[in-house]
């Protein structure tokens, strides 16, 4: 299998152990990408787009992040994504579930209310 590396090319997988790290590097330029792109977008709804794409990166780095998972950052951007994907879905209403979210991440972190 063959993974590509910006500057680099198409080059050999390295190894199994070495895969979250491979992602990381990908999603860290996609990263990137994605807020010179919301900065830069003057449409508001095409912005907001960007900023949800910007948010779910985010996921991802949290889940493929080496050691344990950070369940407040996981909570913390989960209850991000669902507040603005809220605005785009008409038929579902994502706030009750982002707010309960936000609660649990409150209580479980006392913390974190400081």
């Amino acid at each position: 299998m063959l993974v590509f590396r910006p500057g680099r090319g198409f080059l050999p997988f390295d190894s199994a152990t070495n895969m979250h790290e491979q992602i990381l590097q990908l999603v860290s330029q996609a990263h990137a990408l994605t807020e010179q792109g919301a900065v830069a977008e003057p449409d508001h709804w095409q912005r907001k787009r960007l900023v949800l794409a910007d948010l779910s990166l985010h996921l991802v780095q949290t889940a493929l992040r080496s050691g344990p998972l950070n369940v407040q950052d996981l909570q913390r951007q989960l209850f991000s994504v669902l507040t603005l994907a809220d605005g785009f879905l008409d038929e579902v209403d994502l706030k009750p579930t982002a707010e309960a979210l936000f609660t649990a991440s409150q209580s479980a972190h006392p913390a974190a209310q400081k």
